[in-house]
This record gives structure tokens, sequence and C-alpha cells, in this order.
């Protein structure tokens, strides 16, 4: 019964385990990205709003897709928002510096809503997840966050390099695993 379950597993291993050094390289950029950034110079500022530009032109073709498998009225809201998040991924390449700054102010409010959603949700989740404290705990540090944030554009951009550029790390760090356990999955699924 096992081998049932796993055998879909182990097809997918052989077919892309080949590519584990994708994952490889992946995360090393990710913690070059980490490093560029906390070094906080001019680079922070185009490396911040070029990751950003791409984030927008990812969202940009998942309305793209959302669209093609959408009928009806809905569809043009999504070819609608997919030109608007393509010309704020142009203004993102075009003007890093604005970007940045527009970035900074908004830092703030993320950090409050994303805080305040997870100490909500964690309220929710109190007797069904074992989790719910480190998430409330996480909500409280989101918070806290923001109202830094909030407070002024100095600390807004410290915050909002300090978050880039440890997402970025830890990014790398868990591509870099995901490489090696992608190999070790496809060594063992050779034999």
């Amino acid at each position: 019964m096992t081998n049932a379950f796993f055998a879909p597993l182990q097809a997918v291993a052989k077919r892309l385990g080949r590519l584990w050094w994708v994952l490889l390289v992946v995360g090393i950029a990710w913690i070059v990205v980490g490093f560029v950034v906390l070094r906080f110079d001019t680079s922070t500022v185009a490396v911040i709003s070029i990751l950003f530009g791409i984030l927008i032109l990812l969202s940009a073709a998942g309305e793209v897709f959302r669209a093609i498998v959408t009928a009806g009225g809905w569809r043009v809201w999504h070819i609608l928002f997919a030109i608007l998040l393509i010309v704020a991924a142009a203004i993102a390449f075009v003007n890093p510096g604005g970007t940045f700054f527009s970035l900074a102010l908004v830092v703030g409010f993320y950090f409050v809503f994303a805080g305040t959603f997870d100490i909500i949700s964690s309220l929710f989740s109190v007797g069904t997840s074992p989790a719910w404290g480190l998430q409330l705990v996480s909500g409280v540090l989101q918070l806290l966050l923001g109202f830094i944030a909030s407070s002024s554009l100095s600390a807004s951009v410290v915050i909002l390099v300090t978050y880039v550029s440890v997402s970025a790390l830890f990014r790398g760090v868990a591509e870099i695993a995901a490489a090696f356990t992608a190999r070790s999955i496809y060594q063992a699924a050779k034999n």
C-alpha cells in the first residue's frame, strides 16, 4: 500500500530529479540577493524594486490565467487588472527609487494588516490547531513592526530592507535544502 501511495512521487522524482541543481542555483541566487539587500546602498533600492516588479509581473501572469479560465464578465476584470499590474511593473523597473520609497511607506500598513489577520486567525483556531500560539505571537510581532514602520519613513525603510533581506536568505536556505532533498530522492528513485 505504501508503494502505491509513493509511486506517483517516485515517477515525478525520476523525471524532475535530474534538475536538482536548478534549485541549488536558485537558492544561491536568493542568498546573494539577501546579502546585496542587506548592504543597504543604491543597489538595495534597485534590487528591491526589481524583485517587486518581477512579483507584480508574476501576479499579472496569474490574472491572465484567471482570465483564460473564467467565463463571462469577470474575464474583462481579470484582463484589466493584468494590464494594471503590467503598468505597475513597468513603473517599478523604470523608477526604482520611487518604487522603493512607495514600498517603504506601505510596509507599515502591510504589517499592521497581516499582524491583525494572524491574531484574529489564531484566536479562531485555538481548539483546532496546535500552532495557534505561534501564529498569535507572530501576529503580535507583525503588528508591532507595523506600528514601528508607520512611525517614520526611516524606520519603514529599515524594516523593509531587513524584511526583504531576511526573507531572501531564508528562501535561499530553503531552496538549497530542497535541492539536496530532490537530489537524494532522485538518487534513491534511480536505484
